[in-house]
């Protein structure tokens, strides 16, 4: 008999085999990319409360198939940041007197003392301290320029923009994290708020943030954080009662 041979692989298998792998490795990257960006788009106030979102649409919008979109949209229900109606339609969760409530006590209790530990994290670390300033103050000019044009989408854009960047140089994911949730269930009405009434004069609070940390004053950023959210939570609560 003649001896056994070793097959030689096709090929053809070995691109497919590998193709396969590719996307295998590929798909929970994906999700994880769609997830992010409506979670992004949420925090940021760029879906408004009543608008309607369907698995085909988040798809087309992403350029990707409908399983991380369903994915996508079935986390943020889990997180209350969406709700399915008894017609399964998915939309902005509702809003509240009793949850505006819960939501400011959170977000009192948690947002001033992130921004403390932002403030501590660069104690005695001038170069990272000074880009913080720097990158905060840019962007409260923009936001400052959309107040003057009353351009209501950029000011809720730039507006959480400002906030994060200041919470995530605490370098504290899991506080971080419970922000970022509480953010998902009033971003979208910080943006009708200022889609009714126009973007308002407020006293600003961030420029008294800015103020503290170049200071280095703690205690002065801490309140400027938690008026600052203050008064935009009381707006929220006043449109919802």
């Amino acid at each position: 008999m003649p001896p056994n041979k070793k097959k030689s692989p096709s090929p053809l298998r070995g691109k497919l085999g590998n193709r396969g792998k590719s996307a295998v490795r590929r798909a929970p990257v994906i999700h994880e990319e769609v997830y992010a960006r409506l979670r992004r788009a949420i925090i940021d106030g760029q879906l408004e409360p009543g608008r309607a979102l369907s698995v085909r649409s988040l798809a087309a919008q992403f350029s990707v198939s409908a399983m991380p979109a369903r994915e996508a949209i079935r986390r943020l229900v889990a997180l209350g940041a969406l709700e399915m109606t008894a017609t399964r339609r998915i939309m902005i969760a509702r809003m509240t007197p009793a949850k505006v409530d819960e939501l400011t006590e959170a977000r009192t209790l948690l947002e001033p003392r992130l921004a403390v530990r932002a403030l501590k994290r660069t104690q005695g670390r001038a170069r990272a301290r000074k880009t913080l300033i720097s990158r905060m103050t840019a962007i409260d000019k923009r936001l400052d320029s959309a107040i003057a044009s009353g351009d209501v989408g950029s000011y809720s854009k730039l507006n959480s923009e400002f906030h994060f960047t200041l919470y995530e140089a605490a370098d504290a994911p899991i506080l971080l994290n419970a922000v970022e949730s509480l953010w998902l269930q009033t971003g979208p009405f910080m943006r009708t708020v200022m889609s009714n009434l126009g973007v308002p004069d407020f006293v600003d609070m961030h420029n008294d943030a800015i103020a503290a940390l170049k200071s280095g004053d703690a205690e002065e950023l801490e309140n400027a954080v938690r008026l600052d959210i203050i008064e935009g939570m009381q707006l929220i609560g006043g449109a919802v009662e």
